[in-house]
């Protein structure tokens, strides 16, 4: 059975607005369906050793994978030195905090310079695999993710993993629209993780094309990790990650 995943950007609202706890999420998403969660860092505002062990065992309760941290904040392929080594250290905060909580993953954006920066590109990737030392010593994997401009072309992606030495996240919806699934299926064989944003008409209807296409060739490409929902429209944010769920469910059915 697929693991269908959801990260907690998808309920940003109600996590922001007090309406949703993060420590209620995991038997929430469990109610929908959806045993694996990915938390953005911003929404783990506890980082106490009482606030871990809090949304640890809220996770653990409810029966929910945390497979990973997603760290949506630095810059580690920036030219000066000083702010990169600033950068570098953030991350190795936050996958210790990751190791604390259990998920065994980070993904960590490689970079905000243009696609075809390539001294941006090895400083990225040398500070990934650093990054990757230190998470392994705490049974934690560093991806990267085709998120910001660095690793936005499959090219880049594909180089940064293969320094990695393992595969990354593929996220449909951030490929441009016009070279979306030829973009995904560059990628996909390598990846880890896949996350499910859709494109939408003017009316929030999903346009399901382009994302059953991509799903289509993660199963052919024997697709085995986390397919994750990213749902940040308007409206009924559980309503869209239901529609979302029902898509990939199919896919892989």
């Amino acid at each position: 059975m697929q693991r269908i995943a959801l990260t907690s950007w998808s309920l940003h609202p109600y996590l922001t607005d007090g309406s949703l706890a993060l420590t209620d999420l995991p038997a929430r998403a469990s109610l929908a369906g959806i045993l694996t969660l990915e938390v953005c860092h911003f929404h783990i505002t506890d980082t106490s050793a009482a606030g871990i062990a809090a949304l640890r065992s809220a996770a653990a309760d409810a029966n929910v994978e945390l497979f990973s941290i997603l760290i949506d904040a630095f810059d580690i392929s920036q030219v000066d030195d000083t702010l990169r080594e600033q950068d570098i250290g953030q991350v190795s905060q936050w996958i210790d905090i990751a190791a604390q909580l259990g998920a065994s993953h980070v993904r960590v954006i490689a970079g905000e310079a243009a696609p075809t920066d390539t001294a941006a590109l090895r400083r990225s990737i040398t500070a990934l695999v650093r990054l990757q030392a230190h998470a392994a010593a705490r049974g934690v994997t560093v991806l990267s993710e085709n998120f910001k401009t660095l690793s936005a072309t499959p090219a880049n992606w594909l180089e940064i993993h293969t320094a990695l030495g393992h595969g990354g996240c593929a996220d449909i919806g951030n490929f441009p629209a016009d070279t979306r699934v030829s973009d995904f299926a560059q990628v996909i064989a390598q990846a880890a993780s896949v996350h499910v944003k859709a494109s939408y008409d003017e009316d929030g209807n999903i346009l399901p094309d382009q994302v059953q296409q991509c799903l289509a060739a993660a199963r052919s490409a024997g697709f085995a990790g986390p397919t994750t929902l990213v749902f940040d429209r308007p409206g009924d944010r559980w309503q869209g990650i239901a529609v979302l769920h029902g898509i990939v469910a199919h896919a892989f059915a």
